[in-house]
């Protein structure tokens, strides 16, 4: 199935087709070097066939794919089937007023089942939405057109919960209660971070599909570096390599899809909203230095592996800045002072969990500061 996303659209896509072409097949000169070529992970692709598909990486980068592939960045989007969280729960439910909101995993398919008592409507589930680390969204076909179940998972509580404010109304009939209803642009919108290599020109092919966020998500297509190194023509090969974006560059590629600054402004939010962008609260930072290559999403975070929760993992990172004994003189390689608390978990006093307003959600707030209880939350 192709879902149109409307002509005004398909002529900015057209139009940044053709300007693609221009630049080189869509690929821009980045500062790290000529042999680096820019690319951004929700980029809209113009040609199937210039993709090569992760199992053709393994060939040649196994550990890393068998690694990354357990990543909850790779699991961002699934069939339904397939879902950790559902094989882990094969029946869940959720009940809100006269309405009963249920997924069941059976027989190598997930249905959901939305009844008021007397009638129901069940469909299957077409993709579900985040890999469960935080919470997990279903995405259901009815009639032809895509909606967003009402109900999400949330690990941290182990069961369905609504996810959309509770103050919203109940809804006033069975089909109303289905879910919300997604326009073309809003099915994009879902894609364009959980499943971009489906995103096809004016269009969303989901007979292609092709969950969650992969090698080429990141690297850009890969059919012509493939056929380059199958040919022993190394030098012919064209592929992207964020390790060479300056630290501005990376947090900017990284916010594509983890809320980017231009985000939070067009968004307008305010106070402890603000913590759903790491990116913006990072570079809030004071010891933010976009001269220092310490300042990278990638120093901490290891994009090809699992994302370490324990936050006294993280010691090490910061301690690679800051000074470790008393008095020490801030130097090149530790311009950080040392801190005269301790130096074990530091993250758990200097980058605080923040829940967000109306939901149940909790974020690891990325602008490190010192943060003693109960001071007023920076903006």
């Amino acid at each position: 199935m192709r879902i149109n996303l409307g002509n005004a659209r398909y002529l900015v896509l057209l139009t940044t087709a053709l300007a693609a072409v221009a630049m080189g097949r869509g690929w821009a000169r980045s500062s790290g070097g000529d042999e680096n070529l820019k690319w951004q992970p929700t980029h809209a692709v113009m040609r199937p066939a210039d993709y090569a598909g992760s199992a053709a990486c393994a060939h040649c980068h196994r550990a890393i794919f068998e690694k990354q592939k357990t990543t909850n960045m790779a699991q961002a989007a699934a069939r339904a089937a397939e879902s950790r969280v559902l094989i882990k729960h094969p029946t869940l439910s959720f009940e809100r007023g006269p309405y009963t909101y249920s997924l069941r995993h059976e027989g190598g398919r997930v249905s959901y089942t939305v009844s008021d008592g007397r009638d129901k409507i069940t469909e299957p589930v077409f993709l579900v939405v985040g890999a469960g680390a935080v919470f997990q969204t279903y995405l259901i076909e009815h009639d032809g057109v895509y909606y967003r179940a009402p109900v999400n998972y949330y690990s941290a509580q182990g069961k369905l919960g609504l996810g959309e404010d509770p103050a919203t109304p109940l809804p006033a009939s069975l089909e109303a209660a289905l879910g919300k209803r997604l326009t073309a642009d809003g099915v994009r919108d879902c894609f364009r971070c959980h499943s971009p290599a489906n995103v096809v020109g004016d269009g969303f092919d989901t007979d292609r599909l092709v969950p969650g966020d992969t090698c080429e998500v990141c690297h850009g297509p890969g059919a012509e570096h493939v056929a380059a190194m199958r040919a022993g023509k190394p030098r012919e090969s064209v592929i992207f390599n964020p390790t060479h974006l300056r630290p501005e560059e990376e947090v900017d590629f990284c916010s594509d899809c983890h809320h980017s600054i231009q985000e939070v402004k067009k968004g307008n939010l305010r106070g402890v909203r603000t913590v759903i962008s790491q990116s913006y609260r990072l570079v809030g930072s004071r010891c933010w230095n976009a001269a220092d290559r310490r300042s990278r999403c990638s120093f901490c975070h290891d994009p090809h592996a699992p994302l370490v929760q324990e936050t006294a993992a993280y010691d090490a990172k910061c301690l690679g800045c800051h000074a470790t004994s008393a008095g020490a003189p801030a130097s090149a390689d530790h311009p950080g002072k040392p801190c005269p608390v301790g130096q074990r978990d530091c993250a758990h006093c200097h980058m605080p969990k923040v829940p967000v307003p109306d939901s149940s959600i909790v974020y690891t707030d990325h602008r490190i500061r010192i943060a003693p209880a109960g001071t007023p939350y920076p903006e």
